[in-house]
């Protein structure tokens, strides 16, 4: 044997086999992978029944901070309250919602269509999302009153950017092929928006609804902080005045949960419109 040939017989024999790793990242349990909201179920359980018994431990006043079986009880008794509020933030958030839709749809066409008024436009948008909305309110209550109408214009002017952004970044991020092969077809602007550029868009414009429908019900809540005598808005800051902790709390869940049967719905409304749109193309 050459000593070539040992010396590649010796680098074969030190080399390692196949180990398992050690420390490296644990793959979840097949159940969990299936059903994965039911780590966070589980994970708000635990925190309510920690919270249960450290409130009920401590002797904590129930003005600073009331046990999850109070803030149950106090929904309970007040359900009619907080549902009658809640269907104006509801209606307040949804006309928000519905006009950043629209408004934001058009701007970003307007903006893809003819860059030169995407190139005058864009910093405006950009400048209007630096100032803080809480400092818009009070002028559009003093400009249009209170009452829904403000709530409403706030939510819009809260959630229509991400809905600019993302339609304008998914018409504008069309393959350059594509864009050649209507070209040599000498398609019109019109077609190619319509047949590239807004189906392009679908996907990013759907992502941009679910951040704009959250932002319009946190809109809507300043809204109803500075100038309205209804909503969940309105009814948090009657609850802390009177030191209805537990009331406040009980708001605090009907909020949370509106928040994401939104957000939620329209991420299920979108995954089917672009289901459907598959199955038809």
């Amino acid at each position: 044997m050459s000593k070539q040939t040992e010396s590649t017989v010796a680098v074969t024999l030190r080399q390692p086999g196949p180990t398992k790793r050690r420390g490296g990242a644990a793959k979840a349990p097949h159940w969990l992978a299936r059903m994965p909201w039911i780590a966070p179920v589980l994970t708000l359980v635990v925190v309510i029944l920690l919270w249960e018994i450290g409130v009920r431990a401590s002797g904590v006043p129930r003005f600073l901070l009331p046990a999850p079986s109070a803030v149950a009880q106090s929904m309970v008794e007040n359900w009619d309250l907080l549902m009658r509020h809640a269907g104006v933030t509801l209606a307040e958030t949804l006309i928000g919602f519905v006009l950043s839709v629209i408004v934001g749809i058009v701007l970003a066409v307007v903006m893809v269509m003819w860059p030169l008024a995407g190139a005058a436009i864009f910093p405006i948008l950009v400048a209007s999302q630096v100032i803080p909305k809480v400092a818009i309110a009070p002028l559009m209550v003093v400009w249009i009153g209170t009452g829904v109408t403000t709530a409403s214009l706030i939510a819009f002017v809260m959630a229509f950017f991400p809905v600019v952004v993302n339609a304008t970044l998914g018409m504008k991020s069309v393959n350059s092929s594509s864009i050649d092969l209507l070209n040599s077809m000498r398609a019109s602007r019109w077609q190619m928006f319509r047949y590239l550029r807004f189906p392009n868009a679908i996907p990013h414009i759907m992502t941009g609804l679910q951040l704009a429908v959250a932002f319009a019900i946190v809109g809507a809540i300043v809204g109803e902080f500075v100038g309205s005598d209804s909503g969940l808005g309105y009814l948090l800051i009657v609850a802390q005045g009177n030191l209805r902790t537990e009331l406040l709390f009980a708001d605090l869940v009907v909020l949370t949960a509106m928040g994401l049967i939104l957000y939620y719905g329209v991420e299920v409304i979108g995954r089917l419109f672009l289901r459907n749109r598959r199955e038809h193309r």
